[in-house]
């Protein structure tokens, strides 16, 4: 029982975007054990698919909108057939939903017990929310944020996985932490950037204005990394300690997406495989480490993946190939797979 449930914290881990290289190396061990241990892992990844389902739906006032239906139709047979087929459906879902509600109230993280929310992106979707203290956030395709439904206590605390850009509401009192895994970001009353998606190897945190402190916490304390300045970046590696600061950074390429552009600047071949993934939900494989020695410098803004590889094409030795995405037992449907190679003189 202890194994099972250390296996379930891992997926726990990997869902939320928190895991080291040592503890999704061994996961991915437990998953090639056998077909069953596969099997269980894809029900648990649909459990959390039904839990972001479920909370969509706890937001749907159906008896204002059916009566509204109602008043636009004016036909009680058809109501009564539309609610009899919600009914049919409704069937359906109470098991799988009911088990989402337990993974929920078990695997979110609670934040001093309040009422936590959360908002999701799709892939090549942005959105703005605003927190209950003001705070306002924007995140980027594919990320998610928890938060409380109202602050309380002496820290205001939310989680994110994936990218986000945060406009924070001034409270020295009460200061502001994001949790990005290992380390969170605290601040008062600043303006900042954080990258921090499931499968990068490490966290990127951008400081636009004000100050931030990067902080790891042990045994109850808190411990500093260090402080950014304005114009500054750091990035901490996920499976370690190691953290690097820069003192000059482009705001332009960091910031850009919030506009809807993903710029790049002088960056190496990993770097734009990486994020161009992130932007158009896609799996991008470099097949030739001689493409580490080139480095690209573009901007793109309503390009799709492919108008976006051919231009890299012409300024670069590659060539590639994409691999259309497959739809999964669970009707949504995998990444598109690119491969990028070194291309023919």
């Amino acid at each position: 029982m202890k194994e099972k449930n250390k296996i379930y914290r891992l997926m726990e881990l990997e869902y939320s975007g928190s895991q080291s290289k040592e503890q999704q190396e061994e996961l991915d061990c437990w998953r090639k054990e056998s077909t069953e241990h596969e099997t269980e892992y894809q029900e648990v990844r649909k459990v959390y698919s039904y839990s972001q389902r479920l909370q969509a739906m706890k937001k749907i006032d159906t008896s204002k909108d059916l009566a509204l239906l109602k008043s636009r139709m004016g036909k009680t047979s058809a109501i009564r057939k539309l609610y009899s087929g919600f009914q049919r459906v409704a069937a359906v879902l109470v098991v799988p939903l009911l088990l989402a509600s337990i993974w929920i109230f078990m695997g979110q993280p609670k934040f001093n017990q309040e009422i936590i929310k959360s908002t999701e992106t799709a892939f090549g979707v942005r959105s703005q929310i605003q927190l209950s203290d003001g705070t306002k956030v924007w995140l980027n395709s594919g990320s998610q944020l928890f938060y409380p439904e109202e602050f309380s206590g002496k820290k205001r605390e939310v989680k994110l996985v994936g990218e986000a850009y945060f406009q924070v509401q001034s409270d020295k009192s009460h200061p502001f932490y994001v949790e990005v895994g290992n380390y969170a970001v605290k601040a008062t009353g600043t303006s900042f950037n954080i990258s921090n998606y499931p499968d990068d190897l490490e966290m990127t945190t951008f400081l636009e204005s004000g100050k931030v402190d990067l902080i790891a916490i042990e045994g109850g304390k808190e411990m500093s990394y260090g402080k950014l300045s304005q114009g500054q970046k750091i990035v901490a590696d996920k499976s370690g300690d190691k953290v690097t600061f820069y003192t000059e950074a482009n705001s332009k390429k960091h910031l850009g997406w919030i506009d809807g552009k993903l710029l790049f600047h002088k960056d190496s071949i990993g770097d734009v495989a990486r994020r161009l993934g992130h932007w158009f939900n896609a799996e991008i494989i470099i097949d030739d480490e001689s493409l580490n020695d080139y480095f690209f410098t573009a901007t793109f803004t309503n390009e799709s993946l492919e108008e976006a590889l051919r231009l890299l094409k012409f300024s670069s030795p590659i060539e590639y190939q994409i691999i259309n995405n497959k739809q999964l037992d669970d009707s949504s449907f995998a990444k598109r797979k690119v491969i990028i190679r070194k291309g023919r003189k």
